[in-house]
């Protein structure tokens, strides 16, 4: 099994991509999510990742996370999608990273 996180800058393409994925058959976690500098540079005075505010005003965060477990021959199938998808990265900034799972217990 293998562990594939995917980071890419929230967009309407970058949504496509996980469109194109869910389609091929691929499932993975999603969270919204943004940098650090971000979140401490934009926002001072909130000391929390997500508040209520982003609720109420309906944002978006800055990037989206999304965690793959994958049997091995899927992970290529994945990651060509989305060098695919993002032109390398080029046309949607974020990247991707993947593991070995040693141990593993689940339905998937």
């Amino acid at each position: 099994m293998k562990e594939l996180y995917l980071v890419l800058k929230s967009s309407p393409e970058a949504y496509k991509t996980l469109e194109e994925l869910k389609y091929e058959g691929f499932n993975a976690t999603v969270l919204s999510a943004e940098s650090l500098r971000h979140a401490v540079d934009y926002y001072p005075e909130e000391h929390h990742f997500f508040t209520l505010r982003h609720i109420e005003k309906e944002e978006m965060m800055e990037s989206i996370l999304c965690l793959f477990i994958l049997k091995d021959e899927e992970l290529e199938t994945v990651k060509n999608t989305i060098r695919e998808r993002t032109n390398g990265f080029k046309d949607i900034k974020g990247c991707m990273y993947s593991f070995n799972i040693e141990d593993y217990e689940g339905s998937l």
